[in-house]
């Protein structure tokens, strides 16, 4: 029997219509857009982090990756289709909305491109996505954040006001590759040892590597922004092509296993 209850998503979405209006949920669709050089270097390690936060338009109201967190290496089932939406409200201007879906289309087709085993597709309407873009206001230095695989209903990509800075501002598009990379399920290069050389710390949390180390890895922090190597497609394809054995036991990264999960 089919259940026509309303999920959490379609609760939580209809509720802050109803609380702020409905133009807190007005979707960007991405323009078309040169894609910029790829050979901008910055003063500043480009950082990412995972907390949450509440996006500005509802306040009021890694042949080489890490994987593995806590007890278990999320992904999504494979062949999954990933669906995003973009937020205008929250921006400073339209014109900064409109950039950052745009910027984030780019990105999401590079890995496209790049046939690992899982595609991202944009629709209009957040109640149809799995994740949000969203202006995340100001969190320091830190341009960007986002999640790995789950089971919620919604989760959120944000983007911070150091990422519309002139040295990022026309390559956002590597910073989104990156976060991409943990909606994927990818930790960060250096999250078993740390950077001991730029003060970061091992992150933990059950990360486990699967393929060969890469520092020019997507996932890891250089004076170069992040660009997708032949060593992270590699690998993360073959993150993506385990399955159970023939027990029906779930595939595994070392002695830590996969958990699938399928977009919402």
């Amino acid at each position: 029997m089919t259940s026509n209850a309303p999920s959490t998503k379609d609760i939580i979405l209809d509720e802050v219509a109803q609380t702020l209006g409905d133009q807190a949920l007005e979707t960007v669709k991405p323009g078309e857009v040169k894609e910029a050089s790829s050979e901008t270097r910055v003063d500043e390690v480009p950082a990412c982090i995972t907390q949450r936060a509440i996006p500005v338009n509802l306040r009021n109201g890694p042949a080489d990756i890490i994987v593995g967190l806590n007890n278990e290496c999320p992904r999504w089932v494979p062949g999954s289709v990933i669906k995003w939406a973009a937020w205008r409200q929250g921006f400073k201007t339209e014109a900064d909305a409109d950039h950052a879906a745009a910027q984030l289309n780019i990105a999401a087709s590079q890995w496209n491109n790049a046939n690992i085993g899982v595609t991202f597709e944009w629709v209009p309407l957040a109640t149809d996505a799995t994740f949000v873009l969203c202006n995340g206001g100001a969190m320091g230095g830190v341009l960007a954040s986002a999640f790995f695989p789950n089971a919620n209903d919604l989760n959120y990509l944000y983007v911070y006001t150091t990422a519309f800075r002139p040295q990022f501002r026309s390559n956002m598009w590597q910073v989104f590759v990156h976060e991409l990379g943990h909606v994927l399920g990818l930790r960060h290069e250096f999250a078993i040892e740390g950077l001991p050389e730029r003060g970061i710390g091992p992150e933990g949390r059950g990360a486990v590597v699967l393929g060969v180390r890469d520092e020019k890895s997507v996932m890891n922090y250089r004076n170069d922004l992040p660009e997708i190597q032949p060593s992270d497609i590699q690998s993360t394809t073959e993150f993506y092509a385990l399955r159970e054995d023939d027990q029906g036991n779930p595939p595994m990264v070392g002695m830590t296993p996969v958990g699938d999960y399928t977009p919402r």
